[in-house]
C-alpha cells in the first residue's frame, strides 16, 4: 500500500481570483510535462449547465445563493471523482485551474450573503472535509489595478462590483489558508508579466516530492 501511495499522481491546483493568470499558468504546467489539465466543469448534465451559465453571469446565476453554491460544489466533487481521482490513482499528475482554494473562497463569499460568516464557513468546512486536499496549491495574487487592466483587456469591461467581489474572495482565501495550515501553498506575485509568473510556477512544481504530499 505504501508503494501505491508514493506512485500516485500529484494534484496541483492553480488558484486565485479572475485576472491573475490561472488559465495561462495551468496550461503551461500541463503542456510542459506529462500532466493532465482537468476540466473546470464535469461532463455531467449539471456541469454542462454551469459551464454555460457562468459565461453570462460569472458570480450569481440563481435565485438561491445556497442552492447555487451547493451545485457548484457538487460539480467540483464530480470533477474530482470522475476525472481527477482516477488519473491520480493511475500515476498521472493533474493540474486544476481554479481548484480547491478558489472553490472554497468564492463559495464563502456567496454563502456569507445568505447564511452569515459563521454558518457559511461551517457548511464549507463540513463539505470540504470529505474532499482530499491538493498536493500543492499555487496561489496567484495581483493588485486591483492590474486585475482591472487585464479584465478590461480580456472582457471589455470590469466594474467596481466585480472588483469588490474578487476582493472579498481574495480575503476569504487568505482566511482559509490561516485556518487550514495543512494546505501546501506557494504564493506567487502575479503583478508581474505572465511569462515570469509561469516560470515561477514551473519552478515551484519541479521536483515536487510525492513523499511529502498532503492529501
Amino acid at each position: 500500500m505504501a508503494d501505491d501511495y508514493l506512485t500516485r499522481g500529484l494534484w496541483i491546483c492553480v488558484d486565485g481570483v479572475e485576472g491573475v493568470g490561472k488559465s495561462t499558468v495551468a496550461r503551461a504546467l500541463a503542456s510542459g510535462s506529462a500532466a493532465h489539465l482537468a476540466t473546470e466543469f464535469s461532463s455531467a448534465p449539471f456541469g454542462r449547465a454551469l459551464e454555460g451559465a457562468v459565461r453570462t453571469a460569472p458570480h450569481f446565476i440563481a435565485s438561491s445563493e445556497v442552492g447555487q453554491s451547493l451545485v457548484f460544489l457538487g460539480d467540483f466533487y464530480e470533477v474530482y471523482a470522475s476525472e481527477v481521482a482516477p488519473l491520480l490513482a493511475g500515476g498521472t499528475t493533474v493540474i486544476s485551474d481554479r481548484g480547491y482554494l478558489s472553490k472554497y473562497a468564492y463559495q464563502e463569499v456567496v454563502l456569507t450573503g445568505a447564511l452569515g460568516d459563521t454558518a457559511a464557513r461551517g457548511l464549507l468546512d463540513a463539505i470540504f472535509g470529505h474532499l482530499p486536499t491538493p498536493d500543492l496549491t499555487l496561489h496567484l495574487v495581483a493588485s486591483r489595478n492590474v486585475l482591472r487592466e487585464r479584465l478590461v483587456a480580456r472582457d471589455g469591461e470590469c466594474d467596481d462590483a466585480r472588483l469588490a467581489f474578487m476582493a472579498q474572495a481574495h480575503r476569504a482565501a487568505l482566511r482559509r489558508l490561516v485556518r487550514a495550515p495543512d494546505l501546501r501553498v506557494t504564493t506567487i506575485d502575479a503583478d508581474r508579466s505572465l511569462d515570469v509568473v509561469t516560470a515561477e510556477a514551473v519552478h515551484a512544481t519541479t521536483g515536487l516530492d510525492r513523499s511529502t504530499r498532503r492529501s
